[in-house]
């Protein structure tokens, strides 16, 4: 009898069809996990050195003008009766991160819009297109130099102290054709001779010399006057020295401001309140710790700045009790004061004044007005 022929074992083969299978999958793992570790650390790479055209504005530290910075006094008067004082009037500063010469990545970027003290910005809404680094340098030393020179003066008038308007050397560029000749607080003469009234005036003298050619030009110095060759270098076909010129002041007596490289225009009005509490006796803040920011004009008003966020922020980090804010920042204001800070908006160095005065004879900012007050008118 023959043996009738046996049928496949499916089941046998199905478990062996998966066997298979399973051993494919193990087999093709390490791949899998090797290709998803090289495109992780490309993400992650691109994440930590690809530059993005953003800059971040966190917190910079909040200094007492009437104190010491990097080791050095702030403010020195020279050749005034200067009257021992208290409290703190301390200038805000923002850090900004992204600059010319410098570069953020995506990663920093994502991280800065979680955290609420940070703001992100377009490079070009911050820095001129192309702007170097030596030249943002340069504006911001100037700008710094510039609303000193205001907030002294605007001191001074409100002590009915006379002093002279002259034409000045803001700031000199680094590398630039006049670096090594000229100096940041030198006051111009002549220029080959000739004297202008205004600072269109000097630069039209100086753009009459070849480009190349050096400009003779007359300055004071520390209070004497300097005769000087200045070489220039051909920008746009016209002579060109690498220097900002700026309306300036000289006064009776020598201040001295000094705050290590930081720049910009936006400490003027606390300079003009600490300017003016050593000048006068007894202790403007009577004690408290006062911070604030804005420009000042030499008319006394005080005018809007950026990353105000950021600096009512350094100020309650430095344990500040009040803050005065130009009122023309007040709808970046409300809503973002930090807790414990007082803030008070000021529209003039008056105001400052006034503000300040109460807060030392009362402890309080009551009757003051807020950044509600304004943002409701």
């Amino acid at each position: 009898m023959t043996e009738a022929p046996t049928r496949p074992d499916r089941p046998r083969r199905a478990r062996a069809l998966i066997t298979r299978a399973i051993d494919d999958a193990q087999f093709a793992r390490p791949a899998v996990a090797l290709t998803s570790l090289v495109v992780l650390c490309v993400l992650i790479l691109g994440g930590t050195l690809l530059p993005v055209p953003y800059v971040i504005e966190r917190p910079g530290p909040a200094i007492d003008v009437l104190g010491d910075y990097e080791d050095e006094q702030i403010l020195a008067i020279d050749g005034a009766e200067t009257h021992p004082t208290d409290g703190a009037l301390m200038m805000t500063t923002v850090s900004v991160d992204g600059g010319p010469g410098y570069r953020v990545t995506p990663t920093e970027v994502v991280a800065a819009w979680f955290d609420s003290s940070k703001m992100v910005l377009p490079r070009e809404a911050v820095f001129p297109e192309d702007q170097t680094k030596e030249q943002t340098t340069l504006v911001n030393s100037a700008a710094m130099s510039t609303s000193q020179q205001g907030a002294v003066a605007v001191a001074l008038d409100e002590l009915g102290i006379d002093y002279q308007d002259v034409v000045m050397i803001a700031g000199v560029e680094s590398g630039g054709a006049a670096e090594d000749v000229l100096k940041g607080g030198d006051v111009i003469v002549s220029v080959d001779g000739e004297t202008a009234a205004d600072v269109a005036g000097y630069q039209r003298l100086i753009e009459k010399v070849p480009a190349g050619e050096k400009v003779p030009m007359t300055v004071r110095r520390d209070g004497e006057e300097v005769q000087l060759e200045v070489p220039t270098k051909e920008e746009d076909g016209v002579a060109r020295m690498g220097v900002v010129l700026a309306a300036g002041h000289e006064f009776p007596m020598d201040v001295d401001i000094s705050v290590g490289g930081i720049g910009g225009p936006s400490a003027g009005m606390i300079f003009s309140l600490s300017v003016y509490d050593e000048l006068t006796p007894g202790a403007l803040t009577g004690g408290h710790r006062i911070a604030g920011t804005g420009t000042i004009s030499d008319d006394g008003e005080v005018g809007p700045i950026g990353g105000i966020r950021q600096k009512m922020v350094g100020a309650a980090d430095s344990e500040a009790e009040y803050f005065l804010a130009p009122s023309a920042n007040c709808d970046e204001v409300v809503g973002n004061e930090p807790d414990g800070l007082d803030v008070v908006a000021v529209s003039t160095f008056a105001d400052a004044l006034t503000a300040t005065e109460t807060i030392a004879d009362t402890g309080s900012t009551e009757g003051l007005p807020t950044c509600e007050d304004v943002t409701t008118r």
